[in-house]
């Protein structure tokens, strides 16, 4: 410290000097090698994205086809490039070409001839495929019949495309629920024939089975026909009256011929029918006829032996020849007016080709049994017990029955 002298008129005055006061700043000083701006931080090097793989995707508009119906393939090519080109192949084999839209969507229809594979590649990257999806190509099927009547064939046409279809076509036909009959025929120039009886009326299935050939797969078509009643009565001809006596004929009963004229010999069959079967005795078949012949079962015979005999039942009004436990022909008899014709076991114990009776007429073809009683021909013969005690038969049926028979043979006859 030293002083400081300072005055007028040569007195000082005399002042200390106080020292300075030293601050002390600490500077915190940067690494030698840095500058005194912050030092720049260095960008994260950029990631870059994989492009995206090339797909080509492939779908059916249906997956199974008749031959000649048409499919169409659709897809889409990712990422979109419109106007690339894709194949489609079939089986192997190229069946056409589709060009895709800008939106990356193709479409290719065609009509194909075969079944298979399909498959669709990019015609300039044929690495990028789609599919497979499998095709299935199957017959085209038409089924056609003629003219339906109750009880007879008629033709069932199947015509099948394309016409090289060489197969076994099976025809199956259903009635009432249950199977009525299986028929086969090979395919051939397109079309195959069966004839198949339709044995009843109303409705029926035609079931059409055709088996992979010519490179297409199974198929199988069913339709439903309807057979057609039609009442019939005396003076009816064509096709129905034959197919009446044929199913008379099936169920056993006596029939003058297989013929096309409801005659007065075809009413005597009618009836028969009518009463063996509880129906009304009027003669004229009707559709309550038709749908009773349609799965009608056989008459049962009341005894079984011995295996060949001869049996009348007085409560139906009906005579029949029985062999081996089954009616082997069924006609209409009238037995006597006041129920006095003998009921029992018998043997038949004469046989005259003509006859006469104390009442009048001549008997034809008459098979006595006991006493003055005997089975025979006789006009009329109507559908209720008529006779003076004998069992009357229509003429035309006596001769059949006199022929089946021979002296000794077993009568049943019961109410």
């Amino acid at each position: 410290m030293r002083e400081v002298v300072t005055g007028r008129g040569g007195k000082g005055i005399r002042a200390l000097a106080v020292p300075a006061l030293v601050v002390l700043v600490l500077v915190l000083a940067a690494p030698a090698s840095a500058s005194s701006s912050p030092a720049p931080v260095a960008p994260a090097p950029a990631v870059q994205a994989s492009p995206a793989a090339t797909a080509l995707s492939c779908s059916l508009s249906q997956s199974s086809v008749a031959f000649g119906d048409q499919v169409t393939v659709t897809g889409a090519l990712t990422p979109a490039a419109g106007g690339e080109v894709v194949d489609v192949t079939l089986g192997g084999a190229r069946v056409g070409q589709a060009t895709v839209d800008t939106a990356g969507a193709y479409a290719f229809t065609f009509a194909p001839r075969s079944g298979g594979d399909i498959v669709v590649a990019l015609d300039a990257d044929p690495t990028v495929v789609g599919g497979p999806q499998a095709l299935a190509v199957k017959p085209a099927v038409a089924v056609t019949h003629g003219a339906l009547v109750p009880f007879l064939a008629a033709p069932v046409v199947v015509r099948i495309a394309p016409a090289a279809y060489d197969g076994l076509v099976v025809v199956t036909v259903a009635h009432g629920g249950a199977v009525a009959g299986t028929y086969k025929a090979h395919a051939s120039n397109g079309k195959a024939t069966v004839r198949v009886p339709f044995r009843g009326v109303d409705g029926f299935v035609v079931s059409v089975a055709l088996p992979a050939a010519a490179g297409l797969d199974a198929r199988t078509v069913s339709t439903r026909v309807s057979v057609r009643a039609r009442t019939l009565s005396i003076g009816s001809s064509g096709p129905y009256v034959k197919g009446m006596l044929t199913a008379l004929a099936g169920l056993r009963f006596r029939v003058p011929d297989l013929g096309t004229h409801f005659t007065a010999q075809v009413k005597d069959s009618v009836v028969a029918f009518q009463k063996a079967y509880g129906l009304s005795r009027s003669y004229v078949f009707s559709t309550a006829c038709w749908r009773k012949a349609d799965g009608a079962r056989l008459i049962r015979p009341r005894h079984v032996s011995p295996g060949t005999h001869l049996e009348v039942d007085k409560g139906r009004q009906i005579g029949m020849v029985v062999r081996d436990g089954k009616p082997y022909g069924i006609i209409c008899v009238s037995t006597g007016a006041t129920g006095n014709t003998p009921e029992g076991t018998f043997h038949i114990r004469q046989k005259s080709s003509f006859t006469t009776s104390g009442y009048g007429g001549i008997l034809v073809r008459t098979m006595g049994f006991i006493g003055n009683f005997a089975m025979h021909g006789y006009a009329p013969v109507p559908p209720y017990p008529a006779s003076h005690g004998c069992v009357r038969e229509p003429i035309w049926a006596s001769y059949w029955m006199y022929d089946q028979s021979w002296v000794g043979e077993t009568l049943y006859i019961y109410h």
